[in-house]
């Protein structure tokens, strides 16, 4: 199976244990008073610039009413969404999460690259880490190896949120230009091209249980976009 069909099929899970924490929730070292002092700060600092709706050039200002998230880039629909997150989750940060998806993406495919079933167990819901492992083990079986390289990410944004309950779940819409070449034993080409970068848009939706003392965000679903 192909490295991007299964990312299709598979999507977003983020960093391992307190470290994932730090980058996509919970600034570690940080007391809530800090967080909430920092957050006033990013306030002040939207305010006093010209707002932008989305982070992508847009001079139409944010809807009255909707939280100032520092410069994450975000749709207009997901506000209320990560607004009643963050009031359910006091360190939630909306810019540390994105700039954690970022580098999640890249985390994701390395391991799945490398077959580093291990790695990937505690980053995915169940479903997606069963995809993962039969494509690592039908491509293990067969001898070959796969290879991916990721040249850039053209766009990270949060798309959609939403709080059911105490789930929490977040849609993030990546456009990326990515290459992917898949070997035989004897070195030989089986697919793909490393040499040729494919751009790649998906909604990646991964969720996480607001009241847990689990740091991890998983995987839910992926779709194109």
């Amino acid at each position: 199976m192909e490295l991007l069909q299964i990312l299709f099929f598979a999507g977003l899970a983020v960093f391992i244990g307190v470290r994932l924490y730090m980058v996509l929730g919970r600034p570690v070292g940080r007391s809530a008073e800090d967080h909430a002092r920092e957050e006033a700060e990013r306030a002040d600092a939207i305010e006093s610039r010209p707002a932008q709706r989305d982070g992508l050039g847009d001079s139409e200002a944010m809807p009255a009413g909707q939280p100032a998230f520092s410069s994450a880039d975000i749709a207009e629909e997901a506000y209320d969404g990560l607004k009643a997150i963050a009031s359910a989750d006091g360190y939630f940060d909306a810019d540390a999460f994105l700039q954690g998806a970022r580098a999640a993406y890249g985390l994701i495919a390395g391991g799945f690259a490398k077959g580093d079933v291990e790695a990937l167990q505690p980053l995915l819901a169940p479903r997606v880490m069963a995809a993962y492992r039969e494509a690592i083990e039908a491509r293990t079986a067969k001898g070959e190896t796969l290879v991916t390289e990721i040249d850039r990410i053209r766009e990270a944004r949060l798309q959609e949120a939403s709080l059911n309950g105490t789930k929490a779940k977040i849609k993030v819409r990546f456009v990326a230009d990515i290459a992917h070449e898949t070997r035989a034993e004897d070195g030989s080409v089986v697919s793909g091209d490393i040499a040729a970068l494919h751009p790649v848009a998906e909604i990646w939706s991964f969720e996480r249980d607001v009241t847990s003392g689990n740091p991890n965000w998983q995987l839910s679903a992926v779709r194109p976009a």
